[in-house]
């Protein structure tokens, strides 16, 4: 109601400046405005207007979307200002609740249109930076996926969190600790293991009571740790929150019984301790109620229930980020949904789902460098802030668009500058990122990021040019993007040269096997593994 209230204000104020234009002014004040004289509206006048529009927008919000407006978080009191008040257009934009038809399609339509109504919560504002010490992580998984998939995340990001618990439907004594899970007894879709998301949570509330947040994933989901602690950092963990990648049921299944927004549980989602103080009071009711859907609709028709929706979060991405189309757009709104768009221009990737082991190993090859120093300390750089962000740039010695997409491929389009391009991904099979020595005369480190050409069938992969470089064996065509911590050629800002930073400086064809792009970073800080 409070943001209802919030929105009723600024369409009353908008209403008021609006009626005393010229477009509303009566004839005769007009004429006088011609004339050089000027007279207002009286005062009671525009005071009505503006009580009867801010009446009539509070009374329109709550009749469309009660449950929505309850749950939606107060503006700050810092942010009182006109400017801070006023609700953004994508704020205000209502996003059609649409079933989920198939993956990356929208062409079926739903239907019905259900809960078409939006009152947007205030955007979050900056909270406090967060550690690994205040998030908590539950991990779905099963006893015959531990030796695959759980092992390919202990072995990439889970040694990052600090409080982990693995849920299954039986105690595993070779992964510890996991709680074993018992389904309610009018469960039907025990098999598929739907029914282990309520009592998880409610183990974890009991289990991490002092954590700021709670996020659940499953075992086949990568998780860029410090993309992700920075995401929550935005929001203040004393409100109620339930984040992550807006989702909707899919047409030919639970849209049939159930219409509403929920957040993707293999992409992962996070609640915040007083969401989820408030889920564990209603849990067992709703453990016992909702016993055919999927788990993540149960976890998000209970939140629903409570007058909570889903805060649509950019980085969560419910496939691998093969199964996308990345750019500079921003993914669509809400992010990722019904879409097969995605970008890292807003915010970097937080999640991807549907892994392979070996793709969960690439993720983190592709994300961190260790260097172990003259010293014998081993310290570790963080590249997940860039990854997946777009680097591009026109060559004319080569008559060819670039683009690199960080960590995983390098697209060319041929033409001129002026030409739309129509990227062709000539390099996608993704190497290594490695240290190279410091410059000597700078002490500056630098980075190589190599990625080489998917094998042809026919010719294969191979060179017949010699390669200084030794971790190129066995040799292959391959794009060597060296990624260096200052700033490229300066180029033209504002009318004068500066030197930038996250720039593509340089395109070269250094030889027959070998695409060179120089690239300028803010290089991440080394940390003691």
């Amino acid at each position: 109601r409070r943001a209802c209230a919030k929105t009723a204000v600024w369409s009353a104020s908008r209403d008021m400046r609006w009626r005393s234009s010229r477009a509303d002014k009566p004839p005769s004040e007009l004429a006088a405005a011609r004339n050089g004289g000027h007279r207002s509206l009286s005062l009671s006048s525009r005071l009505l207007h503006t009580l009867a529009g801010a009446f009539l927008a509070y009374c329109v919000c709550i009749v469309r979307d009660s449950r929505a407006c309850a749950s939606s978080a107060a503006p700050s009191l810092s942010t009182t200002t006109a400017a801070a008040a006023r609700p953004s257009a994508a704020e205000l934009a209502s996003p059609p609740l649409r079933p989920f038809a198939a993956f990356r399609t929208a062409s079926s339509p739903p239907p019905e249109q259900a809960d078409t109504a939006w009152c947007s919560s205030s955007p979050p504002t900056t909270g406090s930076e967060l550690s690994v010490k205040d998030v908590a992580f539950g991990i779905l998984t099963a006893k015959n996926l531990v030796q695959s998939r759980v092992h390919a995340q202990q072995l990439s990001w889970l040694p990052q969190a600090r409080d982990v618990v693995f849920y299954s439907e039986a105690d595993l004594e070779a992964l510890q600790p996991t709680v074993a899970l018992e389904p309610p007894p009018k469960e039907e879709l025990v098999g598929g293991g739907a029914w282990k998301n309520f009592p998880a949570l409610m183990d974890l509330h009991k289990r991490f009571p002092r954590h700021a947040w709670i996020f659940f994933c499953d075992d086949d989901t990568y998780v860029y740790m410090g993309n992700l602690l920075a995401m929550l950092g935005s929001y203040h963990a004393e409100r109620d929150w339930y984040i992550g990648l807006y989702w909707t049921p899919r047409i030919d299944m639970e849209w049939k019984e159930v219409h509403i927004a929920y957040a993707s549980g293999g992409a992962g989602y996070a609640l915040s301790r007083p969401m989820l103080a408030r889920l564990s009071e209603t849990m067992p009711q709703c453990h016992t109620r909702y016993t055919r859907w999927a788990g993540d609709i149960r976890v998000g028709k209970c939140v629903n229930d409570l007058g909570v929706r889903v805060r649509a979060e950019a980085g969560f991405h419910h496939e691998s980020h093969d199964k996308y189309e990345w750019d500079n757009t921003g993914g669509g709104h809400p992010y990722g949904h019904l879409s097969h768009k995605a970008s890292a221009h807003k915010r970097p990737p937080i999640t991807f789902h549907h892994l392979q082991p070996t793709q969960l190993e690439l993720y983190y090859r592709m994300q961190f460098v260790r260097h172990r120093r003259p010293d014998g300390a081993v310290e570790a750089y963080d590249f997940g802030e860039f990854m997946l962000r777009e680097f591009s740039g026109y060559s004319p010695q080569l008559r060819q668009h670039v683009r690199l997409l960080f960590g995983f491929s390098v697209e060319l389009s041929g033409g001129g500058p002026r030409d739309a391009p129509n990227w062709r991904k000539d390099f996608s099979d993704p190497l290594y990122l490695r240290r190279l020595s410091a410059d000597e005369s700078s002490g500056e480190a630098s980075f190589s990021l190599v990625v080489a050409k998917v094998p042809n069938v026919f010719d294969g992969d191979g060179c017949d040019v010699p390669l200084a470089d030794t971790h190129r064996a066995p040799a292959r065509q391959a794009a060597d993007v060296r990624l260096q911590c200052t700033p490229c050629a300066s180029a033209m800002v504002g009318g004068h040269l500066q030197p930038l930073l996250g720039q593509l400086c340089d395109v070269q064809r250094r030889d027959s096997c070998t695409l060179e792009l120089v690239v300028s970073l803010p290089c991440p800080e080394p940390q003691l593994v």
